[in-house]
């Protein structure tokens, strides 16, 4: 399993698809940003929600998607990890499975407001 960090020391999009260079699997991921934060697509396709499990742990997001057992069509296992930053809001995480295309929303952490203290 390879660890994908985007938010560390470069470009998040630059990293992303420099993770992605190896060729020798198919690309099935998209990171993008949006004004609330990134998302992150994943093509799973023949997969069910009840297949998938995703999960936070030490600043990495972990994907794991596995065929049930007995499942008619046995698909390939998918596992990804991505190394999250501080600009994450981790408990915000949130992922939906429409069609085959799981989309997973990585909220920006609400930056504090700058305090401006009263000398007296």
């Amino acid at each position: 399993m390879r660890t994908f960090t985007p938010f560390h020391n470069s470009s998040l999009l630059r990293d992303f698809n420099s993770f992605f260079e190896d060729v020798s699997r198919p690309q099935n991921h998209q990171l993008f940003s949006t004004s609330e934060g990134w998302a992150i697509r994943v093509d799973l396709p023949g997969f069910e929600k009840s297949e998938l499990n995703l999960k936070v742990e030490n600043k990495a997001l972990e994907l794991k998607a596995e065929s049930k057992e007995g499942a008619p069509h046995k698909r390939q296992p998918v596992s990804h990890r991505f190394a999250l930053g501080d600009e994450v809001d981790t408990q915000a995480i949130h992922a939906k499975l429409d069609q085959g295309v799981l989309e997973i929303t990585l909220p920006k952490k609400e930056t504090e407001a700058l305090k401006t203290i009263t000398i007296q």
